[in-house]
């Protein structure tokens, strides 16, 4: 499962990338407003369970990363978009989900606290840097997130960040 999460994180990062530069900024107005502080303290403090009720999953996504005859190599976007879709369409992983009770939320959840820590990361780069690349990928993941959506990742960025870094020791 840990290999599971790490992959799934680091899908949402490729996905997050593709989808960025799919956007078209300010077409339909912003995304909608997903997140409450509620909602952000529940998802911090409920990561580390899914994770571990994930863990006995992790050896059959394991399997479907790996390269099959003229497949896709593991690791590349098309073996960890695989993994992820496995993982969202199991029955057991739904389970999981329902048992925290989160059922379909969590993803909605899941990827506005992603884009929204990557905006986040992307304008401390952009501060530290001062390379034009960052405050345009800032700018690109912010368009995918509502602005108060956005204002609340950034106000529990420390926390979200310990939960990932763990996320990522843990994998």
């Amino acid at each position: 499962m840990k290999r599971i999460l790490a992959a799934s994180l680091s899908l949402c990062f490729v996905l997050a990338s593709s989808f960025v530069f799919a956007q078209t900024p300010g077409a339909g107005g912003p995304p909608p407003k997903v997140l409450t502080q509620g909602l952000v303290d529940r998802f911090i403090a409920d990561m580390p369970g899914l994770v571990k009720d994930f863990k006995a999953l992790g050896d059959e996504y394991n399997a479907q990363s790996e390269p099959a005859a003229g497949g896709a190599q593991p690791g590349s976007p098309a073996s960890l978009s695989n993994a992820f879709a496995a993982i969202r369409a199991d029955s057991r992983a739904r389970a999981i989900l329902t048992r925290h009770g989160w059922q379909d939320s969590f993803w909605q959840v899941y990827t506005t606290i992603l884009f929204g820590y990557m905006a986040t990361m992307m304008d401390d780069a952009y501060t530290q840097s001062q390379q034009p690349m960052m405050k345009q990928y800032a700018d690109q993941y912010r368009t995918m997130v509502h602005p108060d959506d956005v204002a609340l990742v950034a106000k529990n960025k420390d926390r979200i960040q310990q939960l990932f870094e763990s996320m990522k020791d843990n994998g």
